[in-house]
């Protein structure tokens, strides 16, 4: 775990949780099937974003973060989605993905760089 990046929430008690969530120091964008999203927090396990594509819990996406050296690719799963009309914006969708065989290091050093 990055010691110098506060955790934007702890571990659960319940067990639910299995690494700590970062929030990051700025705007991130993701790509989830070749569409742009905005990363809200991020760990070596998942990440909560929004977006305007459509996005389904069970759905399968390929996720793409732009990174300096090099992107950071992986496959994931929706866990949870939900339709949101924030005041004054356009329609949105705000979803958690879980990571399918992530590259552990390139996500911890990302949340290291990019970290709030």
């Amino acid at each position: 775990m990055p010691s110098e990046v506060q955790a934007a929430s702890p571990l659960d008690n319940r067990g639910t949780r299995r690494a700590p969530r970062f929030r990051l120091s700025d705007t991130r964008e993701i790509l989830v099937d070749g569409n742009r999203g905005t990363l809200v927090d991020l760990s070596t396990h998942g990440a909560q974003l929004v977006t305007a594509t459509v996005l389904k819990p069970n759905q399968r996406v390929r996720v793409s973060l732009a990174d300096e050296d090099r992107p950071i690719r992986c496959s994931a799963t929706v866990v949870w989605a939900s339709f949101e009309i924030p005041t004054g914006s356009t329609p949105r969708y705000r979803a958690a993905l879980d990571f399918i065989e992530p590259d552990a290091g390139a996500l911890d050093a990302f949340i290291r760089r990019h970290g709030a």
